[in-house]
């Protein structure tokens, strides 16, 4: 990490007052600095884990994010290893206690281009390329919701966001496992909205079926228990459960 990037972390890290904001330095580099955020209340990841138990589902478990300089080390971390592993995440340019700085990696949101595009099928099928070469390197994500997901300037997909680290807690099939229903959870709704999510459904099932068996069964298993969810369509049952009730449909038809 060069010097400058420390220096102005230095200078600029006192005056902000959000968790993360964007900065353009003298040279004109956009660039992004996280400060320290609030602890998460531990009683919090009980409870979901209450309901990860109760749906059989150990990949859904969790990851606590404690907040803080916790969190701050989190990513640090997170942002080398995957880096090393060729994954295309933010360049950490500095880090200080209290605050971290990194590079920008681009301002075409994923989500943007799937809820708005004129080729909404073909930008889910490439997040889903994105993912699978992310696991053909024995690696992983820590939230893999499509909004957490930039167009790059050469066409391909990078990623952000990496203040927990589900490899503490679970196995490499796990995480992995974690990262599809992440994907498949943020993506499932607006693919309907479009009106692709048959065709999706389908491209998912060839997907599915080559994946390694453990990822299949954890994926069988959280189809079996949201596939009474297919039939809601009222918007009175919230944005929360109609996204469970898509991906019910998404993974309907997945042979695993």
């Amino acid at each position: 990490m060069e010097n400058r990037y420390t220096e102005a972390l230095a200078r600029l890290l006192p005056r902000q007052t959000a968790t993360i904001q964007s900065h353009v330095l003298d040279d004109g580099q956009q660039v992004w600095i996280r400060r320290t955020g609030k602890t998460i209340p531990a009683w919090h990841y009980r409870i979901l884990g209450g309901i990860a138990r109760l749906l059989e589902l150990d990949a859904l478990r969790p990851v606590p994010n404690f907040g803080g300089q916790t969190a701050l080390d989190t990513e640090q971390r997170r942002l080398r290893q995957l880096a090393a592993q060729g994954v295309a995440v933010p360049p950490l340019l500095a880090a200080l206690p209290g605050g971290i700085m990194f590079g920008h990696l681009g301002s075409h949101s994923l989500l943007a281009e799937l809820e708005n595009g004129g080729s909404p099928l073909q930008t889910w099928q490439d997040g889903l390329a994105a993912i699978t070469a992310v696991h053909a390197g024995q690696a992983y994500l820590s939230q893999a919701f499509i909004r957490n997901m930039v167009r790059l300037e050469d066409g391909g997909i990078g990623f952000i966001d990496f203040e927990d680290d589900p490899g503490e807690f679970l196995t490499l099939p796990m995480c992995q496992s974690r990262d599809w229903f992440c994907y498949l959870q943020s993506t499932a709704l607006w693919l309907d909205r479009r009106g692709v999510l048959a065709q999706a459904a389908g491209c998912w099932r060839q997907h599915a079926a080559a994946l390694p068996p453990e990822q299949r069964a954890q994926i069988r298993t959280a189809a079996r228990h949201i596939a009474p969810l297919r039939r809601l369509r009222s918007r009175k049952w919230g944005s929360d459960t109609l996204r469970l009730a898509r991906m019910a449909e998404l993974l309907g038809g997945t042979d695993t």
